[in-house]
């Protein structure tokens, strides 16, 4: 129960903070704020994954990997993107270096996968955000209710009657009464909006597979970091949000959702 608390009390002073955050940057032009924002939890999260790392005897350049994360964020999302690829190549081409001549071949190669991968991972996937809110706002919005309804519906419908465990050598907690209360919530998510769009009928069909297939990208988000954490024999990347654990693991359903909302938008419905 006092879990429980943490949990709904950390959700209720972050998500009017991050949604406040969004709109003041697409309604006011402060693209930098949302750039500062994204760059902090990006920072934390590379923090975390380094931590991660760590455990698995997979030591990365620090002071490079930190800061690049939010150097790379900050050009993608502040900057239109300018500089950001050339920034990221640059990164890991100095990945592979360090981890080459400070680890031999064989274990270079391992650490400069793990290096070249967390690049790719989070401040790549979280710059994803800048390409969603450049519709607006309220796609932005959308996203992130289609995400907080999976993890809410999967954490309050498999803690009330979940039975059937889903993957139990990766997570013991996950079951698939869960992934349906998710998938339902997620949906709910997308139909939040739908009216928003003008012709609800017209758009139903698609938010209902919009919230089902971003939905199961939440979870597959969830289950790998869950296997990370497994590999390296820790519960949670961090303490800093109580009752949710590290910056990573809040946002890893995010990551991995955030590339499929914005391409299943961009070409399928070709909205942004």
């Amino acid at each position: 129960m006092r879990g429980l608390r943490f949990r709904l009390l950390t959700a209720v002073v972050a998500i009017p903070t991050v949604l406040a955050i969004f709109w003041l940057a697409d309604s006011y032009g402060l693209d930098w704020l949302a750039g500062l924002f994204l760059s902090g939890v990006g920072l934390i999260a590379a923090w975390e994954y380094l931590y991660l790392m760590d455990r698995l005897g997979i030591p990365l350049p620090k002071e490079l990997f930190l800061t690049s994360t939010p150097l790379f964020i900050m050009l993608a999302v502040a900057w239109d993107g300018r500089y950001a690829l050339v920034v990221g190549w640059g990164v890991a081409y100095l990945i592979v270096l360090y981890s080459f001549f400070r680890r031999g071949p064989k274990e270079g190669f391992f650490a400069s996968l793990a290096g070249i991968f967390g690049l790719l991972y989070i401040p790549g996937l979280l710059s994803f955000v800048y390409l969603v809110q450049r519709g607006g706002f309220f796609y932005l919005m959308q996203l992130l209710l289609i995400v907080w309804g999976y993890d809410s519906g999967a954490y309050f419908v498999g803690s009330a009657i979940g039975r059937r465990q889903l993957l139990p050598r990766i997570s013991l907690n996950k079951t698939w009464e869960g992934v349906g209360g998710g998938l339902l919530f997620a949906v709910v998510g997308a139909l939040v909006c739908v009216p928003w769009w003008g012709d609800f009928l017209r758009w139903l069909p698609h938010m209902v597979i919009l919230g089902v297939v971003v939905g199961a990208f939440v979870q597959l988000g969830d289950l790998f970091e869950s296997l990370l954490k497994r590999a390296a024999d820790v519960k949670d990347t961090g303490r800093l949000l109580p009752g949710h654990g590290g910056i990573l693991d809040r946002i890893d359903g995010l990551l991995a959702a955030l590339p499929i909302y914005f391409f299943y938008l961009h070409f399928i419905l070709g909205l942004i």
